[in-house]
């Protein structure tokens, strides 16, 4: 009966260590994308705004 109960309880760690691996692998990934996201986002929004500032800059000339 004991044997049987260390062996669950040593089954329901090595899964929980399992879901944590993969947890962990996908928020590296996941935060790997977001910083590339990010990084385009800024680089779109700089561009708009240089944009911006030569018509205004045109139209003021």
């Amino acid at each position: 009966m004991n044997d049987v109960s260390g062996q669950v309880s040593t089954e329901l760690i090595l899964l929980m260590a399992c879901i944590l691996m993969i947890v962990l692998a996908a928020v590296s990934i996941y935060s790997d994308y977001l910083e590339e996201f990010t990084f385009e986002i800024n680089n779109t929004e700089l561009s708009i705004l240089e944009n911006k500032i030569d018509k205004i800059s045109e139209i003021l000339n």
